[in-house]
């Protein structure tokens, strides 16, 4: 418990150095993984439990999502971020270690789920302060991620972990891209042809 303490505390006022006392855990890779499941499986519990345990909607016009499709959808987009973070920093020759990574963003999840209950919170008080905390809390949330970025993947810079994010955040909507007008190609030959 003290652990969790001193990373929330440090994560609030040098995310860099909290971001190295996870990376000095030296967890291995079935550790990370299971706190990362751990904490993953409590995001999609609480936001079922927010919800009144109905489907949860993630985007306007898309159908509810289950509790399984939404926890392979949270827990495949963040394994897919830190792996391409990963390999991203490799442009920066950088050694971070995957499991290291792992236990980043699996932090960064228990952030996460914290400002969920405050600002669930604050929403019985007011919608106004709920929102204003919530704009900020991104902001901070950004500073956070990009410290415990730097400290992971030891960039020497917060200003190089948030260019690594955004080259990872640019090929990742390339690739949506690519995909949906590849599609939208393959659509428009098929009905051509019939």
């Amino acid at each position: 418990m003290n652990l969790i303490l001193v990373l929330l505390r440090l994560s609030l006022t040098n995310p860099t150095e909290a971001g190295q006392v996870l990376v000095d855990l030296r967890l291995n890779l079935s550790a990370a993984f299971s706190a990362f499941a751990l904490v993953i499986i409590g995001a999609v519990l609480l936001m079922f439990t927010l919800s009144g345990f109905q489907g949860v909607t993630v985007l306007p016009g898309v159908a509810p999502l289950s509790p399984w499709s939404l926890t392979a959808i949270m827990g495949g987009g963040t394994l897919g971020l830190v792996c391409c973070i990963w390999l991203i920093s490799r442009a920066f020759s950088q050694t971070g270690r995957f499991a290291d990574g792992i236990l980043v963003f699996a932090w960064i999840q228990v952030l996460q789920i914290l400002l969920h209950i405050v600002q669930t919170a604050l929403m019985v008080i007011s919608v106004t302060i709920a929102g204003t905390v919530g704009l900020f809390a991104t902001v901070l949330m950004f500073w956070i991620l990009f410290g415990l970025i730097n400290a992971w993947l030891d960039l020497g810079s917060m200003f190089k972990a948030a260019l690594c994010f955004v080259l990872v955040w640019l090929r990742c909507l390339w690739a949506v891209h690519f995909f949906w007008y590849s599609s939208d190609l393959l659509r428009d030959r098929w009905r051509y042809e019939f």
